[in-house]
């Protein structure tokens, strides 16, 4: 039995209930996709659900603005990919008449949507017989054909693809490439895969010369940026001071404490008293420490430290400012990180800065 069937099999008997799946769309397929780049499922389907309850379609997305699809996506990270789902809406509707483009050279030309979106929509939403290399396929067809080289580098890329491609069976190519990222997710997995309990384990070249622990190959990363920021909660009648990220730049889009970059052989304090001197506003009272958290992204590790004060006068500069209390961050785009360090001023200890 071909490798295709035997996966089909396998998938039509434990494939996960998502809800993607079981109301499927081409809309509900792009919302997905755009939500699960870098994003694991369990975290991905709440947001899902609010999402597709706010924006049931394209043209509810395209209509909606910016900041209310940056406020559902609100602590999922990456925003990125919201504003691009949103300015994709936007070109189906007024480029597309109102419906998803079918072919992945039409896809591809939306924002936001490179080549493994594109496959992985035209084959799931309207059964292309193409294959859709992310992750977890990459990692399985490295296996399955025993590939030696790394895996992360453009040309390889292309190569694991064609690979793939052979695999593809004429129907039900959606199901096959949800199948594959399924063996992926939950079978051949990073590190140890459970071969066990994998349905194609006849067809791994990997297993069979026993080397899936070193397959796939990667090339060394460069290790992440380690900073340092200061972030300064400024409190005025009960209220505190947030700042709108520009777009382009490191959580733009989002609302955020205003914050300065610790320099090299500055303070943590100092550095606070400097974002607070750019936003123009007298300081009432001491400068107190809550405390710190850290906050891992995709190219820096950071570090934030978060302090309290209470401020008068009219907030001046550049950058857009806003006034909050906590029913407002309900309806705000907040990332994570900032959460964590506004989680500071509920649950630690202040004390008098240095």
């Amino acid at each position: 039995m071909n490798l295709s069937t035997v996966l089909l099999r396998w998938y039509d008997v434990g494939a996960r209930d998502l809800p993607w799946r079981t109301r499927p769309s081409p809309y509900r397929t792009l919302v997905s996709e755009f939500m699960l780049q870098q994003t694991v499922v369990a975290t991905v389907i709440p947001y899902f659900h609010s999402f597709v309850e706010r924006f049931p379609d394209f043209a509810a997305l395209a209509r909606a603005g910016e900041q209310d699809v940056l406020g559902l996506w609100s602590g999922l990270g990456y925003y990125t990919r919201a504003r691009n789902l949103h300015r994709a809406a936007v070109a189906v509707v007024e480029e597309h008449g109102g419906a998803l483009p079918r072919d992945e050279a039409t896809l591809v030309t939306l924002p936001g949507v490179g080549p493994y979106t594109a496959a992985a929509v035209a084959a799931i939403a309207f059964g292309a017989q193409t294959f859709a290399l992310d992750g977890n396929a990459a990692r399985v067809v490295a296996r399955l054909f025993a590939v030696a080289e790394p895996i992360d580098g453009p040309a390889a890329r292309l190569r694991l693809r064609a690979r793939g491609q052979t695999l593809v069976p004429r129907l039900r190519a959606g199901d096959f490439a949800q199948a594959v990222m399924e063996l992926g997710a939950r079978v051949c997995v990073a590190g140890r895969p459970r071969c066990a309990s994998c349905p194609v384990i006849a067809h791994c070249r990997a297993q069979a010369t026993d080397r899936t622990d070193v397959i796939p190959v990667r090339r060394v990363r460069a290790p992440k940026k380690i900073v340092r920021v200061a972030c300064i909660a400024v409190e005025r009648a009960g209220k505190i001071l947030l700042e709108l990220r520009p777009a382009g730049s490191l959580l733009g889009g989002t609302w955020t404490l205003p914050a300065a970059e610790v320099d090299a052989g500055e303070s943590e304090p100092a550095a606070a008293r400097r974002a607070l001197s750019a936003l123009g506003l007298r300081r009432v009272g001491a400068l107190r420490e809550l405390g710190s958290v850290r906050h891992v992204f995709t190219h820096r590790d950071v570090t934030a430290s978060a302090f309290q004060v209470k401020a008068t006068g009219r907030p001046t500069g550049s950058s857009e400012l806003r006034w909050v209390n906590g029913r407002d961050l309900v309806s705000l785009a907040v990332s994570s990180f900032t959460r964590k360090t506004l989680g500071l001023l509920r649950d630690a200890p202040v004390r008098a800065a240095s």
